[in-house]
């Protein structure tokens, strides 16, 4: 009788230490990051973000931007008053594609983060910044392969001049008209973002036809969420 007691109790104290090792394997990660403080949950959110194949979708594009290299240094965590909301501030250099087009940036990231459920969630994107960036840039190119200068007026910043900038002049001729960007290379700065565009343009003249390759720069400029082309480089 008293064997049974004894392997009672120890069947007891097996399923005791198999539900705490259940608890650790699914919680262990919260609790972890609970005690270690809101700036090591954070950082390792981000860390965790850094392979290929991350999907990022971006507003107007058709495809996703998907990473090849995501690579985050120097971050640092500024954590809100009341505990809830924080933002992290990062170096990041990307490498990726946007459907055909290569994109590889480098410089500034800031990812805001909310606190929901016990647990730090990025808001929107782990690169927010850099989904803005291509995000204009695709709705230029498409703004300009389908012959819209209203659309390019309305990502110009302050003082634009109605869309009627140098890509427009070399597109607006043609008929049949095709822009072609293969790779955007960008570097964030804090307020502004500089890009080498890569560039085929095709269509017809009534002359003749027009296949012409280059590249060009452009600027853009934070303006809150959004950045918009410096008129004089769009």
């Amino acid at each position: 009788m008293r064997r049974s007691e004894d392997w009672g109790r120890l069947g007891g104290i097996g399923i005791a230490v198999l539900a705490a090792a259940i608890v650790l394997l699914f919680l262990g990660s919260r609790l972890l990051g609970a005690a270690a403080g809101p700036e090591a949950e954070i950082i390792t959110t981000l860390k965790e973000a850094e392979h290929d194949g991350v999907s990022l979708p971006v507003p107007g594009a058709q495809a996703p931007l998907v990473s090849r290299k995501l690579q985050y240094a120097r971050i640092s965590v500024s954590v809100a008053p009341d505990g809830q909301s924080a933002e992290a501030f990062a170096t990041l250099d990307f490498e990726g594609v946007l459907g055909a087009t290569t994109v590889s940036t480098a410089g500034v990231e800031v990812v805001p983060f909310t606190r929901a459920s016990g647990r730090w969630k990025p808001e929107s994107s782990v690169a927010p910044r850099l989904v803005a960036v291509v995000a204009a840039l695709e709705a230029r190119r498409q703004a300009l392969a389908q012959g819209r200068p209203e659309a390019l007026a309305r990502l110009a910043g302050p003082g634009g001049d109605g869309g009627a900038g140098r890509a427009w002049a070399e597109v607006a001729p043609l008929s049949k008209r095709r822009l072609t960007v293969q790779a955007w290379y960008a570097r964030l700065e804090r307020d502004d973002v500089t890009v080498t565009e890569h560039y085929r343009v095709e269509g017809d003249l009534p002359a003749r036809p027009v296949d012409t390759r280059g590249e060009r720069p452009l600027l853009l400029v934070r303006e809150g969420d959004q950045f918009l082309f410096s008129p004089g480089l769009m």
